[in-house]
């Protein structure tokens, strides 16, 4: 009985958890053998990573004084849009609606990377009359292809 537990044991450790087809033993062996692993194969894909509101940005259009979700109705809305892989001058747009309707819309230009490939655009939504209360929607598109979306609020 001993033995028969312990081949079943055995069997079902084997299994739990298994994932064979996910490693071949030259991937096994590089990464017992401790040999640095290179993300070079992964494709280099240019998309926009995140986006932030806020209230001030910086000189390299980074938030200033953290992120955003609330604004009055006076203020202006102000988007840091992070891509990768981006050469310069590819177009970064947002469009900014409220119940599915379009209130504005606007673009610049990305500039040269930085070291890791980043590349950061600000953007900034203002009217002359004071915006609505209520729920936004915040569009980012780069050179033309959505990429993303967010919600804010106008609060009184």
């Amino acid at each position: 009985m001993i033995p028969m537990f312990a081949a079943f044991a055995i069997t079902a450790c084997g299994r739990k958890g298994s994932r064979s087809a996910d490693f071949d033993s030259a991937t096994a062996a590089a990464l017992a053998s401790g040999a640095p692993t290179t993300l070079a194969a992964a494709p280099k894909i240019t998309h926009v990573v995140n986006f932030e509101f806020a209230h001030r940005l910086d000189r390299y259009d980074m938030v200033f004084g953290g992120p955003a979700q609330q604004f009055a109705p006076g203020d202006s809305i102000l988007l840091s849009v992070r891509s990768i892989y981006t050469d310069s001058g590819i177009s970064v747009s947002a469009r900014l609606r409220q119940n599915n309707r379009t209130i504005d819309s606007i673009g610049a230009k990305t500039t040269t990377a930085d070291s890791t490939g980043f590349s950061v655009v600000g953007l900034r939504f203002a009217q002359a009359k004071p915006f609505a209360s209520g729920t936004y929607q915040a569009d980012v598109f780069l050179n033309g292809t959505f990429q993303m979306s967010k919600e804010f609020k106008i609060a009184q």
